[in-house]
């Protein structure tokens, strides 16, 4: 949460790309009680589901993780409930 305090808001918003099965809304509600003015430094966005084929084009099955970002803001969520 240091890195997005110090983050100045003049420069463009983080965007976090989360996977189709997490509510971005609840994870801003989460997240700003830890940090009121963070949604004025990230955005969330869902992901585009990847289809069979492309997952085994890239040599993956099964549950595909997206973004580091997006892993660590669900533990900082998960560890606060």
């Amino acid at each position: 949460m240091d890195y997005f305090r110090a983050k100045p808001v003049n420069i463009p918003k983080i965007t976090i790309m989360l996977d189709q099965g997490y509510h971005p809304d609840k994870l801003k509600q989460e997240l700003q009680k830890v940090y009121l003015q963070i949604m004025r430094k990230i955005k969330f966005e869902l992901s585009p589901k990847p289809s069979k084929a492309e997952k085994a084009a890239a040599g993956q099955t099964g549950f595909v993780p997206i973004d580091e970002l997006a892993q660590l803001l669900l533990r900082i969520y998960y560890t606060f409930l």
